[in-house]
């Protein structure tokens, strides 16, 4: 391809250079008309360096040059300054620079992910990464931004030195946030970031993350108000993704910790109440695992006996139109388990669920 820039690469490494310089010229472009200039330069560098990374340049490039461009690229530190400008870019370059950097990820030289190695190196680049989520949120194409970072950071996620980096910083704790009160993209790629962080690596979650009881604490307290307070899409995701995690083996931490709780016992079975048939069925997919538990904690058990008429009646108008054989021996096996509960002799306490400020199970 032609360049029609003033000033041409000379040199693969002139890629990295140039496009370092330009983002450089950020810092002091004090007018609307120089950062606009500095924004088309930009463009053009981080399109040039595009196609070259890609083999879209004629003639292809050499693995000795593509070495060389990458070398230049770690050498300069662009990676950082790409996302330490990424808000001062348009949205095109954004979009490229996205590009650039899972291009970088999956560098690989003898038998080791060069790229990923570096970064690892260089714990402030993911702590930019994540901190550039929020400040993308504060620019007028917040939606687009956050997503174009988002795209990186879910690249990152995918490698597990990087994933662990993530997991330390406390700006992960913010994508619950966002899941909650973005918008419908920024909700939706909030939810994608925290299940692929907590799925893609279950050793590394389970023995650094969920190990530990103040972070498993606090995960599911996050987790709870998502489920709890978000709106539909959210929930929906949520409870989605709270079953997945118990599912895993790996997992037993979480698992133990949340069939245990009362308290987790009492949103799930407010969430089997809700009008939408789909958050029914979420919810019922958890709920299974609180019955199959055969070491029941005191306080569930409890909740659960206070409980045992309304449930019966409530799993026997349940989803009766499904033809889903798997689902309806499992609600077969839920209400067996329920009827096989100790009676109330005395009615002496209130029940939970009809004291809810939700709509009781039972009508």
């Amino acid at each position: 391809m032609a360049f029609w820039w003033k000033k041409s690469p000379k040199s693969p490494s002139d890629y990295a250079k140039l496009l370092s310089e330009q983002l450089n010229k950020f810092e002091t472009a004090s007018t609307a008309d120089s950062r606009r200039k500095t924004q088309d330069e930009c463009s053009k560098y981080l399109t040039g360096t595009k196609h070259f990374m890609l083999g879209e340049v004629d003639p292809a490039p050499s693995t000795e040059s593509l070495d060389e461009l990458f070398g230049a690229i770690y050498h300069t530190d662009l990676l950082y300054d790409l996302l330490a400008h990424l808000t001062d870019l348009d949205f095109e370059a954004c979009k490229d620079v996205a590009l650039i950097f899972s291009t970088c990820l999956r560098r690989s030289k003898d038998n080791k992910l060069v790229t990923v190695d570096f970064l690892v190196a260089r714990p402030r680049f993911i702590a930019l990464m994540l901190r550039t989520t929020e400040l993308a949120l504060a620019k007028s194409n917040s939606n687009d931004l956050f997503l174009t970072v988002g795209s990186v950071v879910l690249e990152c996620v995918k490698y597990e030195q990087l994933c662990r980096l993530i997991l330390k910083d406390q700006q992960m704790w913010k994508f619950f946030d966002y899941a909650r009160q973005g918008s419908f993209e920024v909700s939706t790629e909030s939810l994608q970031i925290l299940t692929n962080t907590f799925t893609s690596h279950h050793k590394l979650v389970s023995t650094e993350f969920f190990s530990q009881p103040v972070l498993l604490s606090r995960f599911i307290s996050r987790l709870n108000k998502l489920i709890a307070h978000g709106n539909y899409v959210t929930k929906r995701q949520s409870i989605k993704l709270l079953y997945n995690l118990i599912m895993v083996r790996a997992y037993n931490q979480l698992l133990t910790s949340y069939i245990n709780s009362p308290e987790n016992l009492k949103l799930i079975m407010i969430l089997l109440s809700d009008r939408s048939k789909n958050l029914q069925i979420g919810s019922f997919n958890v709920f299974k695992v609180f019955i199959a538990n055969p070491r029941k904690s005191k306080q569930v058990l409890d909740i659960l006996i206070k409980n045992r008429e309304k449930l019966l009646q409530y799993f026997e108008n349940f989803n009766t139109d499904s033809k889903d054989s798997t689902f309806l021996d499992e609600k077969d096996y839920v209400s067996q388990e329920i009827e096989a509960l100790p009676r109330l002799v005395s009615s002496g306490s209130e029940p939970y669920l009809g004291s809810s400020p939700q709509k009781n199970l039972v009508n």
